[in-house]
């Protein structure tokens, strides 16, 4: 499913799908849900973290004066939290140099601009931000405040309202009728062509059949199935496998429930309950989310609350965790290599990163310094890279990444569609029949901020797209 554990988590976060530099809010679908996973802020100008990386290299401990472009932003930061304003500024400035294609950086300086008066400088950053269709959110951050009465700011805006202009590409898939399903994960099986796809509120999985016919595979809270999150077919052993978790807004919610995640394999023809593994009760909430398996039958899982990954062998009955939380930022989206020696990871904060299943190192997945990777939701791979939603900009977006032949970096990346008019919190999706389906409107984004409470009054149908996926050349 995509970024679903975030989703509760960041769901203050996620409401708005701004993102404030200061400190990433995630709005990824469900990746916004749940918890309160707090990502290494991006590009923030007053995160309550540490900033992420911006050129791969950690910021400095040291009261050293900064050397990389991480360190002047890390130091740009603390002047911020201090209203210094002027230093702020400075430092961004600085660090910008050292990586002029950031788009992080890029924004955060234009922020300071505004903070200082500089009307032409900050919208002239904000305008090689445009130009790359990118829109990190100044129309309502407080930052620009001070500038938006100028002439600038007004042909700012004019060029925003152009860039908002939808780019649609796909058709309608199909629909789910039922309203309120907060759909997420979505699978496909070919021999038979049905979808799968799980509900979040409904604690169930819906199959929509190749004839058009809906119906409950698995029934609402099915074994103790919580809300469904991410799906993944196990075609040889004729086995559905879905991550669920419990969340405040799932239907029959219970307050131990709360944090509580694990893994579910049905029986494909009948929808029985086949196995079920859940993590052990560790003071820690969890949501586990996006999957991957292997052609031996092992099962790769994100936790998108904790950002690590853990793995459910074949005829194991526990998860093992193969990568902790300390190794990610968020981690999302999960695909194996052709020889499955590597599992690519989409990681909500920091783009595309590959952990080696021999020796568990991770490596940074390169991309080309003006591409902008935060907030990819699910990872589909194509035969020369990956298709995923991103929820990190404005608007909303399906993107390709063409990866080099050896699979070691982001050659480019491809805008299909963008900002459709049936998106409502678009998440990712699956390939199938020569196209990337994806639901356009997951409703997450309704849910009450602070309680997770979703208001009946506004659900409505699922929309599922169909986006066709050209070969490259």
């Amino acid at each position: 499913m995509g970024s679903f554990s975030t989703m509760w988590c960041a769901i203050g976060a996620m409401k708005g799908r701004r993102m404030k530099r200061k400190g990433i809010v995630r709005v990824a679908g469900i990746a916004l849900v749940f918890g309160t996973v707090a990502l290494a802020q991006q590009g923030g100008a007053a995160g309550t973290q540490q900033p992420a990386p911006a050129g791969g290299q950690a910021p400095a401990t040291t009261a050293q004066e900064p050397t990389s472009a991480a360190d002047w932003n890390a130091a740009a930061v603390k002047a911020y939290r201090a209203k210094d304003y002027k230093r702020f500024l400075t430092d961004e400035r600085k660090g910008l140099a050292l990586e002029p294609e950031n788009p992080r950086l890029i924004y955060n300086a234009a922020c300071g601009e505004a903070l200082n008066g500089n009307a032409k400088e900050a919208v002239a950053l904000l305008d090689q931000l445009l130009a790359r269709r990118l829109d990190l959110g100044a129309e309502t951050d407080a930052d620009f405040a001070g500038i938006r009465n100028t002439t600038e700011w007004a042909q700012f805006e004019a060029k925003l309202a152009e860039l908002r202009k939808p780019v649609v590409r796909s058709t309608v898939g199909f629909k789910l009728e039922e309203p309120g399903l907060l759909a997420a994960g979505m699978a496909f099986e070919e021999t038979t062509g049905d979808f799968y796809i799980t509900s979040v509120r409904g604690r169930k999985i819906v199959r929509r059949a190749k004839d058009g016919k809906v119906s409950d595979f698995v029934r609402e809270g099915q074994d103790g199935f919580l809300a469904g999150a991410g799906l993944a077919i196990d075609g040889p052993r004729n086995l559905l496998y879905a991550s669920t978790a419990g969340v405040p807004f799932m239907k029959g919610a219970q307050k131990d429930d709360d944090g509580h995640a694990g893994l579910f394999a049905f029986d494909l023809k009948t929808g029985k309950t086949m196995r079920k593994v859940w993590l052990p009760t560790d003071g820690q909430k969890h949501f586990l989310n996006n999957l991957a398996v292997g052609r031996a039958g092992n099962v790769y899982v994100s936790d998108s609350l904790n950002s690590g990954i853990y793995e459910l062998r074949r005829d194991a009955s526990t998860l093992d965790e193969i990568a902790p939380p300390a190794m990610f930022t968020g981690s999302q989206g999960l695909a194996l290599s052709d020889d499955e020696k590597t599992l690519f990871v989409g990681d909500f904060g920091e783009g595309v990163l590959a952990l080696d299943l021999a020796t568990k190192a991770k490596r940074r997945i390169p991309a080309p310094a003006d591409a902008y990777l935060v907030g990819l939701d699910g990872l589909a791979k194509v035969h020369d890279g990956f298709v995923t939603v991103q929820l990190q900009v404005q608007p909303a977006r399906v993107v390709r990444l063409h990866m080099d032949p050896q699979w070691r970096r982001v050659l480019s990346v491809e805008t299909l569609e963008s900002n459709h008019p049936e998106y409502d919190a678009p998440i990712q999706g699956t390939l199938a029949e020569g196209a990337f389906w994806y639901v356009a409107d997951s409703q997450l984004e309704t849910l009450d901020p602070k309680t997770g409470k979703f208001p009946a009054e506004k659900a409505k149908a699922t929309v599922v797209l169909r986006l066709p996926i050209a070969p490259s050349p």
